[in-house]
């Protein structure tokens, strides 16, 4: 009897390891890659109607389309090089077709690309151009959402998007969001917060469809301006490249968004890439990559490890900045945290910047 107590007590034993064998093989599988659809079940907390009404401000009576994010799948190219030591990067893509083809212009057309910036992309299909805008932006911000619990990623480059009606939705989503997308890629279609001019060059004004009036005219105001404060922050910050086509009908409103709004209000990191002999499609991997390598510029030039040594008059102003916005930090975390990064951005070659750095990650830690 005992030596069957024995033996039961035993195999009790060795099931209650193997089962936490298989559980520490569950915890260490590694992460999906490759291109493959995926079905989410969470929303962002930005898409709460009540969080998106705050920010689009539709008129009185109009109501937020009402949607259930499982009944939309998400597509997303992760390169095989991902294994979850290093933050990537991460692009949402905002297509104008409902349905989406997983080998049409991302996918294995620019998964190479992808790979090389270390990216992952993220789109989702069931919300093309007849779909409300508010549904469609709302599914941008579930879609890097659920991407974070997955994956890792870098903050800094989370970029949004997309092709015509996508390109617009991308412009909409980056001027509302800049908290979550730092940059965008609108594709031969752009939308913004300022009225600009039709161009009086004929041959600019016989692209344009539908037609515009014989003479003068205007593209009405699309987007809610940004508050003061922050569209200053998103014009020393975000990055954007307008990525036209010389043949496309938008070209014109493209290159007037840039020139009018985008390089007039003084964005300093905005591109304008005209794509010679493209009409009203999607660019080639060569043209895409040129608009990554233009996103990723700004964080490279302020790489620490891009820089020489800062020398010992501007480590002492760093130093003395530094101390000002660790005690701005214990007054007001707020003002604290934005007086440190601009420490970092300012004078990032300095041993107080690094020591910002390092006080920023404890922070984000904490909360």
């Amino acid at each position: 009897m005992r030596s069957f107590q024995c033996n039961l007590l035993i195999c009790l034993l060795l099931g209650v390891w193997a089962t936490d064998v298989d559980v520490q093989k569950k915890e260490k599988a590694p992460p999906k890659t490759g291109i493959f659809t995926a079905e989410f079940t969470e929303k962002s907390p930005l898409s709460d109607p009540e969080k998106m009404t705050a920010v689009l401000k539709p008129r009185p009576g109009k109501n937020l389309t009402e949607y259930d994010v499982a009944d939309h799948t998400f597509q997303l190219v992760v390169p095989d090089g991902y294994d979850g030591s290093e933050a990537y990067g991460l692009l949402v893509f905002i297509h104008p077709n409902d349905q989406v083809s997983l080998n049409r212009f991302y996918g294995r057309t620019i998964k190479d690309v992808l790979a090389k910036h270390k990216l992952i992309w993220v789109s989702y299909s069931g919300a093309g151009n007849p779909v409300a805008p508010d549904l469609r932006l709302a599914l941008a911000l579930d879609a890097v959402h659920n991407a974070k619990q997955r994956y890792k990623i870098d903050d800094k480059r989370v970029y949004v998007s997309g092709m015509s009606g996508g390109g617009r939705m991308s412009c909409m989503a980056g001027i509302y969001y800049p908290e979550v997308f730092t940059g965008g890629v609108p594709i031969v279609g752009t939308l913004y917060f300022r009225q600009t001019k039709l161009p009086d060059d004929p041959e600019l004004r016989a692209l344009i469809r539908p037609e515009p009036p014989a003479e003068g005219g205007v593209w009405g105001q699309s987007l809610l301006k940004p508050r003061a404060g922050q569209l200053r922050d998103m014009v020393k910050h975000q990055r954007w490249v307008l990525l036209a086509g010389e043949t496309d009908f938008n070209m014109p409103q493209m290159r007037a968004h840039f020139e009018q709004g985008f390089q007039k209000d003084g964005f300093e990191h905005a591109h304008y890439l005209e794509v010679p002999g493209m009409g009203h499609t999607y660019p080639d991997a060569e043209w895409f990559e040129k608009a990554l390598v233009l996103l990723d510029e700004p964080l490279k030039a302020q790489d620490p490890a891009n820089l020489e040594p800062a020398d010992e008059r501007t480590q002492r102003l760093a130093r003395k900045r530094l101390e000002v916005a660790l005690r701005t930090l214990e007054r007001n975390r707020e003002r604290g945290v934005r007086a440190l990064e601009r420490l970092i951005e300012e004078l990032p070659n300095t041993d107080a910047a690094a020591e910002a750095r390092a006080k920023l990650a404890e922070l984000l830690v904490d909360e």
